[in-house]
């Protein structure tokens, strides 16, 4: 391999490790949001367990006060009709029957209340379940989240400290060899993500622009030219070029002469 070829080798191998490192950058900078999300939901699943809570106490309380109504009324109840029962003249047992008329009434639709409340209850509880469910399946997802991001965090550190290692020696060789090429090639990947390119079918692989002949040939004879139009450094490489399809074995099409021939022969009989 010659120096050319060694140098467009180390330019291509550094561009590969620029882009893996900024693909586990971009990937660590990752992991904090996924498990904050994990635990967003894991918090909206604790809540809702936590509003049921609230919610079953209310309703507890409210048929306890229910209750407490029902019970005085029971209470009224048994002194009107005691009252009733003692009554002088017939305003006062109208009274008095309008009093039990309206306790029973009063008692009625508190105990409509105090059934829907239990009704109100068996829904609740069913939705607590579900939460406490989800919760607790969604704290062990949890688990295993931390699990997993800590062993990618230490991973992909570790990766990207190797990377860091072959990326200073890659240009350590290259401000060596060729140190303007590389300002220009970081300069390139700056503005446009990469700064080599592959020469594939007469194509500028970065910016998909065609290349010149006078320029294909000089890639096709080893040397390294700048694309024309994205100004990355471009190489060559025979093995990715495509094959060419072989042509199939073609039958031999007769001649004007050989089919004249044919004719004639057919016309006198032969």
């Amino acid at each position: 391999m010659n120096a050319l070829a060694e140098e467009t080798t180390r330019f291509v191998r550094l561009q590969a490790v620029e882009l893996e490192r900024t693909r586990l950058t971009a990937a660590l900078k990752a992991l904090p949001a996924e498990l904050a999300a994990a635990e967003g939901q894991l918090k909206a699943a604790q809540k809702r367990v936590s509003e049921a809570d609230s919610a079953l106490k209310r309703e507890e309380l409210s048929r306890g006060s229910l209750q407490l109504e029902v019970a005085s009324l029971r209470t009224k109840l048994v002194r009107f009709r005691a009252q009733l029962d003692a009554a002088q003249n017939t305003s006062q047992a109208q009274a008095l029957e309008h009093q039990i008329s309206f306790a029973n009434a009063e008692i009625a639709r508190f105990e409509d209340n105090e059934l829907a409340s239990m009704e109100n209850t068996e829904v609740l509880e069913a939705e607590r379940a579900k939460a406490q469910a989800l919760a607790a399946k969604l704290s062990e997802t949890l688990g295993l989240i931390r699990a997993r991001i800590g062993e990618q965090d230490r991973e992909w550190r570790e990766q990207l400290a190797a990377l860091k290692t072959e990326r200073e020696a890659l240009r350590t060789e290259l401000l060596r060899q060729a140190p303007e090429r590389l300002a220009h090639f970081e300069r390139i990947a700056g503005m446009r993500g990469t700064g080599v390119a592959r020469a594939l079918a007469q194509q500028c692989s970065g910016c998909r622009m065609g290349i010149r002949p006078q320029v294909w040939n000089q890639l096709r004879d080893g040397l390294v030219p700048n694309c024309e139009s994205c100004s990355r450094i471009l190489y060559y490489d025979p093995t990715m070029e495509p094959e060419v399809p072989s042509k199939s074995a073609q039958s031999v099409k007769p001649s004007l002469s050989e089919l004249g021939g044919s004719n004639i022969k057919r016309q006198a009989g032969v």
